[in-house]
C-alpha cells in the first residue's frame, strides 16, 4: 500500500526472552522492535494514564482530592501494567495487568459503597477490600489461574454499574440533569463493552487480521491491532465511569453536569442541561 512498510519475515530476538505469559493477542510479537513485544497493545495504554493525568489535575485543589483520586490512581495503575504486559508478554508482568484491573475496578467499589459514610467505615471497608484483594491476588499468582479473574473483575463492573444508578436515582433530583446523568452512564457502559467486543472479534479472526495486516503494510495496519481498540475504549468508558461517580459521590451531585469532563463527555451529552435559564 502507499505510503507503507512491510512486515519482517522473521521477527526480532526478545530482549526479554521468549514469551511465557498464558494469555497473548494477535498483534505479532516482537515485529518492530526487541524490546517490544506488542508495540501497538504496549502504546495504547498511554489512554489510561492521559485520563488519569485528568481527572488527578482537575483535583489538584480538592480538600478530598486523596479519596476522589483513588480510582483515577487505579487506572494508571492498569495503564503501566497492561504496558508492562505487552511490552514483555512475561508470565509475571501478567500478574501486574491482572491485578491492576481489579484494583482499579475496587476503588470504584469502595468510592460508591462508603461515600456517605463515617470514616471509620470508610476505613474499615478499605481494609476489608485490601485484605480481600490481598487473599485473591495471592491465590491467583501462586495457581496461575486467569478464570476467576475474569469472573471476579465483571463482578465487581456490575456492582458498580448498578450501584451507580442508583445513585443516580437517589442523588439527582432534578429531571433534566438527570436524564444527562443517565445518558452519559448508559454510553460509558456501551463503551466499554464494545471494547470487550472488538478484543473478541481479534481473537476469533486473528489469521485474517494477521494476513491482512500484512497485505497493508505498517503503519496503516495498526488499525487493525484490535486488542489497542479494547485499550482505548475502556480507558474511555472506564474514564467516564469513575468521573461520573467522583460527580455523584460529591457535593455537586444533582448540579449541572459543567465543561469539567473530558473528552468525549461533550460530545455525549449537554453539560449545561439544568441550568437556570
Amino acid at each position: 500500500m502507499v505510503l507503507s512498510w512491510p512486515y519482517r519475515v522473521h521477527s526480532h530476538t526478545p530482549y526479554w526472552g521468549e514469551t511465557n505469559a498464558q494469555a497473548n493477542f494477535c498483534e505479532e510479537d516482537y515485529i518492530l522492535t526487541p524490546y517490544i513485544a506488542e508495540f501497538i497493545n504496549t502504546l495504547t495504554n498511554i489512554t489510561y494514564l492521559i485520563y488519569a493525568f485528568h481527572g488527578i489535575s482537575n483535583n489538584a485543589n480538592r480538600k478530598d482530592a486523596v479519596w476522589r483520586n483513588l480510582p483515577y490512581l487505579g487506572i494508571a495503575a492498569v495503564g503501566f501494567g497492561s504496558a508492562i504486559f505487552h511490552a514483555t508478554m512475561k508470565n509475571y508482568a501478567q500478574w501486574c495487568d491482572d491485578l491492576s484491573m481489579l484494583v482499579a475496578v475496587a476503588t470504584v467499589v469502595h468510592r460508591v459503597f462508603t461515600f456517605d459514610k463515617p470514616l471509620s467505615t470508610t476505613v474499615i471497608t478499605g481494609a476489608a477490600i485490601v485484605g480481600t484483594m490481598t487473599v485473591f491476588s495471592a491465590w491467583h499468582c501462586i495457581t496461575d489461574e486467569i478464570t476467576m479473574h475474569s469472573v471476579l473483575f465483571a463482578v465487581m463492573i456490575v456492582i458498580v454499574g448498578l450501584k451507580t444508578r442508583s445513585i443516580i436515582s437517589m442523588r439527582v433530583k432534578d429531571l433534566i440533569v438527570a436524564k444527562e446523568v443517565r445518558k452519559l452512564a448508559t454510553w460509558g457502559g456501551v463503551i466499554f463493552i464494545s471494547g470487550f467486543g472488538i478484543w473478541n472479534i481479534d481473537n476469533a479472526i486473528c489469521s485474517s487480521l494477521t494476513t491482512w495486516k500484512r497485505g497493508l503494510g505498517m503503519p496503516w495496519s495498526f488499525v487493525l491491532e484490535l486488542h489497542g481498540w479494547w485499550h482505548i475504549l475502556t480507558g474511555v468508558g472506564a474514564y467516564i465511569f469513575i468521573a461520573l461517580v467522583e460527580y455523584l459521590t460529591s457535593d455537586e451531585a444533582g448540579q449541572p453536569l459543567g465543561g469539567k469532563f473530558a473528552w468525549p463527555v461533550n460530545l455525549i451529552v449537554n453539560g449545561r442541561a439544568g441550568e437556570p435559564g
